[in-house]
């Protein structure tokens, strides 16, 4: 019988003894300096380092770690646990040797945006991986779920690394490759197949992980506002069925002088290509737009706009609209539903104006005055408009008045479930404050395309849970006092804990408290 022999013995990594690195062993390491122990913690992938960035509470988050990884680009660094603690602000990361040897070449000392030194400390081997354990992958699956609309096979990834479930935890741009490449891997296999893919301003300079994470069923391919500085960058889309394809905002357009060679270079990575920037490219074919805007800041005004109207129109009781409407505005609606038809689908709750009605009833449904339309948008059925259906055309802008048509689809709620087709024109007069108000309101509604069943539109959130806050500057300034007032803070600080509050005073004030009784507020926070 053959002796058995005795096992192997299991290789263990040394104990963790922490070393910390500052510039002047930086330098050290940069000029070639032998530096095993640090070289070897540096090269661990189970171990946590802690980055101190001194005086880092002078700066947002954004700021500190965009500078970080602009330094150590194009190695990967995954900031985690980001806090502001006193003057310093501390993040962790790991599994990031070749980003810290890149940090440093700087010796340790970067420059943010506005030019300022923002010098590092960093704890090589804080903690293990065993000891401290942060689980990335739960929280990417809760925000790629919340982004799918199974609906519409559409993943909306803009300003990913912004969501809250992942922004409190860890800094995760896609514009790393590493991050991007994980994600629409992970999107790939944990969700169902999107045929939309919305990656709007996310700073993204390649597309190299579409390709490498094999999305082939992308049809709709958002890309606006990112950091795409040449049409080969498209690339990795030769072989994809891409029909509709958004570019705008990148500096990649700057490179055509005319439509038609900015059209011609696209198609050569898009063959199958039908409309670019919203515009309609079948040969032969006018180019027709589906939404319409003069220019940048209009469409910013819009948007902000419907997402704020419709978000409260949506609401039980309308009249959170007030202070919308100008107080002489008229408002008016049409059915294009026969009254018979109307009748059965119970539509009757619907008070609309006949513009082909001679006489003195002509206007008997013609609104007038704040109070008047607010009455009567009460007495319509409570509704829920799909946003991702709208079009928008403006049709008049000089600065100080607005026309502009708002189309699409809404569910309504009560009474039978239906799901109708509306085109609204608003009349938008400015006034101070840069503030607009509604001038007239033409709402007129029709039956719903025959494929537009009610399961196509899904309500996504509970009404009763919105709470609409929006201020003028002026009503802001006043809550920035009224709250340096209570806390004694800066008015930087109390504009800072109001917008991330979204302008709610007692939320604010809560926040307050709780970083005021863990002594997360530094000293330069207060009015002396």
């Amino acid at each position: 019988m053959n002796q058995m022999k005795p096992d192997k013995p299991v290789q263990q990594n040394p104990p963790i003894v922490p070393v910390q690195m500052d510039s002047s062993i930086a330098i050290r390491i940069a000029m070639g300096a032998k530096m095993s122990y640090e070289r070897s913690l540096m090269a661990r992938t189970d171990i946590w380092h802690k980055v101190r960035v001194i005086r880092g509470s002078l700066y947002d988050k954004e700021t500190v770690l965009k500078a970080i990884l602009r330094a150590t680009e194009p190695a990967d660094l995954i900031p985690v646990k980001y806090q502001v603690c006193g003057e310093d602000a501390y993040f962790i990361a790991r599994n990031c040797g070749p980003a810290l040897e890149k940090l440093c070449k700087t010796n340790l000392i970067i420059k943010n945006v506005m030019g300022d030194a923002v010098i590092l400390v960093i704890t090589l081997g804080y903690a293990s991986i065993h000891d401290l354990k942060i689980h990335i992958q739960p929280l990417l699956l809760t925000a790629l779920t919340k982004r799918y609309d199974p609906n519409q096979k559409t993943l909306n990834l803009e300003h990913f690394h912004m969501d809250p479930d992942i922004d409190k935890t860890v800094y995760c741009p896609m514009s790393q490759l590493r991050t991007s490449n994980h994600v629409l891997k992970l999107a790939k296999t944990a969700i169902a197949t999107f045929e939309h893919l919305n990656l709007q301003r996310n700073e993204l300079i390649t597309l190299s992980a579409i390709e490498n994470s094999n999305l082939t069923s992308i049809k709709y391919l958002d890309l606006r506002h990112n950091s795409l500085l040449n049409m080969n960058t498209l690339t990795p889309l030769k072989n994809l069925t891409i029909t509709k394809i958004w570019l705008d905002g990148n500096p990649l357009c700057e490179n055509y002088s005319s439509a038609d060679q900015y059209v011609e270079s696209v198609k050569r990575y898009c063959p199958h290509l039908e409309e670019l920037d919203g515009v309609c490219i079948v040969p032969n074919m006018p180019l027709i737009y589906r939404d319409y805007f003069s220019n940048d800041k209009t469409q910013r005004l819009v948007h902000r706009f419907a997402a704020h109207f419709f978000t409260l129109f949506d609401q039980l009781d309308r009249t959170v609209l007030r202070g919308l409407y100008h107080k002489n505005a008229f408002y008016s609606m049409t059915l294009a539903i026969p009254n018979t038809l109307a009748q059965k689908m119970n539509f009757n709750q619907y008070p609309r104006r006949n513009l082909l009605r001679k006489g003195p009833k002509k206007n008997t449904f013609l609104y007038q005055g704040q109070e008047e339309i607010l009455a009567n948008l009460n007495k319509s059925p409570r509704s829920y408009h799909d946003r991702s259906s709208f079009n928008y055309d403006v049709m008049f802008d000089d600065g100080d008045c607005l026309v502009v048509c708002i189309s699409g689809l809404f569910k309504k709620l009560s009474s039978g479930t239906n799901v109708l087709s509306f085109s609204r024109t608003f009349v938008l007069t400015a006034s101070l404050d840069n503030e607009y108000h509604i001038m007239n309101d033409q709402y007129h509604i029709d039956v719903a395309p025959k494929n537009v069943t009610p399961d196509k539109v899904v309500v996504k959130y509970s009404y009763d849970e919105i709470v609409p806050i929006c201020f003028s500057p002026t009503e802001k300034s006043v809550l920035i006092t009224r709250i340096r007032q209570i806390t004694m803070l800066t008015a930087e600080w109390s504009e800072t804990y109001l917008s991330e509050a979204q302008w709610d005073m007692r939320k604010a004030i809560t926040n307050f408290m709780k970083d005021f009784k863990s002594n997360a507020i530094p000293e330069h926070a207060f009015s002396r």
